[in-house]
């Protein structure tokens, strides 16, 4: 087991301990008091589940606009900020265009483009969100104090309430915060990178480039590093998409080879994400029949993870799989709805080259079977079986 997938077994022990905690040694006994359950404006359980929903979307928000207000104090734009899949998302115009997306993230995501490489500094991204949970948290200890101090009729309810708030802001707040890489991204693994000017530069040239992408301008050159860390990655994935968007495939592989040759200093996720974007590029480049054997020879947990459907590269990979090597019609058409989700959800400095592979995944599959019928993926410009 690898340290990144241990540390994320801790934080979400300590996560589901709290609630735990608090919903057992606190909440519960209330809610057994016969008076305090009477006095409450609804049944117990919806007051809960209520509270748990407010204390969702408020620290979402907090987090959020913490990351929002600590990129213009540190010399950033913003492109994009989504709280819980609802978006504002800056046009080729310019404007700000609200919309729906996904996010990297455990609530939401922010992201900014430096404006100046050198100058601009990230670090008040990390520490605005917990200048403004301090708030919060004062703002739940107010509530909480009147509400059991208080005579009033029903006043518990105030107390439940930012007892629960305030729980549900301290796990997501820990999760944010906890000095490691998680399954999401988070502000703690961010906190010794940002402790050298180098590593600062490296982040600004990351956002700078996929921000370019994004938009299809030229990138220019870019640092590739064969010791790949999670950090390190996204700076080796700008230089490997552009290297799809050239449809220069075997510079895609050599880049996509350090992060399979640094298994050890990369998550699960990153490693496995690296295997199935070299078996969707092995399957759709190489001879069938040496494509196929390297496909069996993957491990479980590889093909598990293709068959996830989770990325791009995994969709992509169970398209020609499905298709090429197990010839299953059914699940290739299973990996097709999941295409669409996975194209958008890569970000939109990989967005041209995940549609244009996944089209040519697809191409590849009804080259095979003539007779298999693709005609509700019309969308794809699959020639004259559109």
């Amino acid at each position: 087991m690898k340290k990144n997938d241990v540390m994320g077994y801790i934080v979400y022990a300590i996560m589901l301990g709290a609630a735990v905690g608090v919903g057992f040694g606190v909440i519960r006994p209330l809610l057994s008091d016969a008076n305090i359950r009477n006095s409450l404006p609804m049944d117990g359980i919806l007051l809960v589940l209520l509270s748990v929903f407010v204390g969702l979307v408020l620290s979402a928000l907090v987090l959020e606009l913490g990351h929002l207000l600590g990129a213009k104090m540190g010399g950033y734009k913003i492109s994009s900020w989504t709280v819980l899949f609802l978006s504002f998302k800056k046009n080729s115009e310019g404007k700000m265009k609200f919309g729906f997306s996904g996010f990297d993230g455990l609530t939401g995501e922010t992201k900014v483009v430096p404006k100046d490489v050198e100058k601009s500094n990230p670090r008040p991204m990390i520490f605005m969100p917990l200048v403004l949970f301090l708030l919060e948290v004062v703002l739940c200890v107010v509530i909480m104090v009147f509400g059991k101090n208080s005579t009033a009729h029903g006043a518990m309810t105030l107390y439940i309430v930012g007892v629960i708030i305030l729980t549900v802001g301290g796990m997501i707040f820990a999760y944010d915060i906890f000095p490691a890489a998680l399954d999401s991204k988070n502000d703690g693994a961010y906190l010794m990178i940002f402790n050298t000017k180098t590593n600062v530069i490296a982040y600004n040239q990351i956002l700078m480039a996929e921000d370019k992408m994004a938009h299809g301008e030229e990138v220019g050159e870019t640092q590739i590093y064969e010791s790949v860390t999670d950090f390190t990655v996204k700076l080796n994935d700008v230089a490997l998409y552009k290297a799809l968007n050239e449809k220069n495939y075997e510079e895609a592989l050599r880049i996509n080879e350090f992060t399979i040759n640094s298994k050890n200093s990369v998550s699960s996720k990153t490693y496995l994400n690296a295997v199935a974007q070299k078996m969707a590029l092995h399957l759709y480049l190489n001879p069938l029949e040496e494509a196929k054997e390297e496909y069996i020879s993957l491990k479980l947990e590889e093909k598990k993870f293709i068959a996830s459907l989770s990325t791009g590269p995994a969709v992509r990979a169970y398209i020609l799989i499905s298709g090429l090597v197990e010839e299953s019609e059914g699940e290739t058409k299973l990996a097709m709805d999941k295409a669409e989700i996975a194209i958008k959800n890569s970000g939109e400095d990989k967005r041209s080259a995940e549609e244009y592979l996944m089209r040519e995944a697809l191409k590849t599959v009804i080259a095979k079977h003539k007779d298999w019928d693709f005609s509700e993926y019309g969308d794809l410009d699959l020639g004259e079986k559109k």
